[in-house]
């Protein structure tokens, strides 16, 4: 998955968000995402249940 900053995004628990920052590469890949109600999340993209919109 191929994710830029300012991408929409969609979670299966925290819903809408927005890319804030990416970090790492290959399987160390991880996203912050804000989530609005959730806040900004830190998450591994190779677990992520994320899909971009």
């Amino acid at each position: 998955m191929v994710l830029e900053v300012g991408q929409r995004v969609s979670h299966d628990t925290f819903g809408l968000g927005t890319v804030v920052a990416l970090a790492g590469e290959g399987d160390k890949s991880e996203a912050t995402i804000n989530f609005g109600q959730y806040g900004e999340k830190r998450l591994l993209l190779r677990y992520a249940p994320v899909v971009v919109l």
